[in-house]
């Protein structure tokens, strides 16, 4: 670029994510765990009230920020960064009294909290209803066809995403969110108002049914 020659690199951070050639995102995981298990350790250290709700509050304000920042880019499908990524979750929750001896899944349901991929797939429903909504300046059509009307089951804004030539693309953003917004129902997808939207879609079976005290 001018008189400056530009390197070949196989992976940069940019605006807090670390990207590489692979776009596994694996490092990012691991960096963001790192980030959320340091906060878990803070709070253990100096806290003595570990009490449910003052432990959810604290992780809302302290640690999901780290797993949530900039998701729908990063967002793992490697089994084992999933596996990561929930192992932070299984920690906070054994924090909480009462909790330890019971299972990770007795406690995600005692507590009406989801798993944190399907708090992550929440995230790119509601980016994507931003998307269609105007609130992010991003050509849809650009990657997605846009269905309207058709004879299935389910709503009128039913999209399919663009064909791919590059394996890369194959787990990108539109590629994995398409299945899961056709299955939305059509108050969903037409609400006037992202609350709206989120209580629309609080219920759905991709969702298993849980409230998530840590959503709102």
């Amino acid at each position: 670029m001018g008189d400056q020659e530009l390197q070949e690199t196989e992976e940069e951070k940019d605006l807090g994510v670390y990207v590489n050639s692979s776009m596994k995102f694996s490092r990012q995981c691991a960096e963001s765990v790192k980030k959320a298990n340091r906060m878990i350790g803070i709070i253990k250290r100096n806290f003595t009230n570990f009490d449910r709700k003052v432990v959810l509050n604290l992780c809302k304000a302290l640690v999901r920020p780290h797993l949530d920042y900039c998701v729908p880019v990063w967002k793992p499908y490697l089994r084992k960064d999933i596996q990561l990524l929930e192992g932070v979750q299984m920690r906070m929750t054994k924090i909480i009294h009462g909790m330890r001896n019971k299972t990770f899944e007795e406690r995600l349901k005692e507590l009406r909290l989801m798993t944190i991929e399907q708090r992550h797939l929440r995230q790119d429903m509601i980016t994507f209803y931003n998307i269609t909504q105007g609130r992010k300046n991003m050509q849809v059509d650009n990657y997605v066809d846009i269905l309207g009307e058709s004879n299935t089951r389910g709503h009128n804004m039913k999209i399919r995403p663009s064909r791919v030539r590059f394996e890369v693309r194959r787990n990108s953003y539109f590629k994995r969110i398409w299945k899961a917004w056709n299955k939305l129902p059509q108050e969903a997808v037409t609400a006037q108002t992202l609350n709206k939207f989120k209580n629309s879609i609080a219920d759905c079976g991709i969702f298993k049914g849980r409230g998530d005290l840590l959503s709102r």
